[in-house]
């Protein structure tokens, strides 16, 4: 196992109080329209209006989920960035101008903004009464870094059953526990995110991993993340995860951080300044 001389890994941990909620769900929708000035002109030449009135909802879903649906109806392939707490991604509308999805609720008043464009500001909410019951951890980036969270489930090693990630969302035997991939790779500086969820009970069945992989071309490279925490109704915690890759010249690894779940059982322990590992994760 080749040892890096100069690299670091630093963040910031945080603490969750495990509670519990009402799993009962109660929808409140708010609606803000925008309507642009904008005419087109039929064939006999006379100025009709045509509805371009962007129109953003949400209601709440089962597991403490938002379902976030946007129509956009003249503004098809449209940059986004959508926020909800401190979490924020870009996306893209459709061809047909509309974007839908779901995003893990880290407040329970569940208020979600997009900004469509340059000037166009949208705003609703969606009461998500069993917040508290559930953990979040997010992971939050900006442009080409390989960043991943893993989750790993009753003692699972990497690749086994219990091991969940961006490519395997989900767990059979504990299928309340999942992650969300967020965000659009299109794109000048696309905003990305992925979020792992866990019932606030099972967290001791749990631990998770934050990994970067990178490439021989990223040596000697300065990359940063946000990692934002949430459970027990307490407001969001944002902490950076700074990594400093090898020097170069170097071949390209991964390099691994543990996260901090409250009364989680470690399986194994990991030094705190992170581990470096040529090609794969252990």
């Amino acid at each position: 196992m080749p040892a890096s001389e100069d690299h670091t890994i630093a963040v910031n941990e945080a603490s969750f109080t495990a509670l519990t909620g009402d799993a009962n769900l109660a929808s409140t929708e708010t609606v803000i329209d925008f309507v642009p000035e904008l005419a087109v002109a039929d064939a006999t030449g006379v100025q009709s209006e045509h509805d371009c009135t962007p129109r953003l909802t949400a209601h709440p879903a089962i597991d403490a989920l938002i379902e976030v649906s946007l129509t956009a109806p003249c503004h098809p392939q449209q940059r986004l960035v959508i926020s909800h707490a401190d979490l924020a991604f870009s996306a893209y509308t459709s061809d047909s101008g509309s974007f839908s999805t779901y995003l893990p609720a880290f407040t329970a008043d569940g208020k979600v903004d997009i900004f469509l464009g340059d000037n166009i500001f949208l705003q609703t909410e969606a009461q998500v009464p069993d917040v508290d019951a559930h953990i979040r951890v997010a992971l939050q980036w900006m442009g080409d870094a390989d960043f991943s969270l893993h989750a790993y489930h009753m003692g699972a090693h990497f690749g086994d059953a219990g091991h969940i990630h961006a490519l395997k969302p989900f767990d059979t035997d504990l299928d309340e526990a999942f992650l969300i991939s967020l965000g659009d790779k299109r794109g000048p500086e696309p905003m990305l995110a992925e979020v792992y969820s866990i019932p606030a009970h099972l967290t001791g069945s749990s631990r998770v991993e934050l990994a970067l992989d990178f490439g021989a071309q990223d040596c000697g490279r300065e990359v940063s993340a946000f990692i934002l925490q949430s459970g027990g109704g307490a407001a969001t915690e944002v902490n950076d995860a700074s990594f400093s890759t090898p020097d170069c010249p170097a071949q390209g690894g991964t390099l691994i951080m543990p996260l901090t779940l409250p009364m989680a059982q470690h399986a194994r322990v990991v030094p705190a300044d992170g581990a470096f590992l040529s090609g794969v994760i252990d």
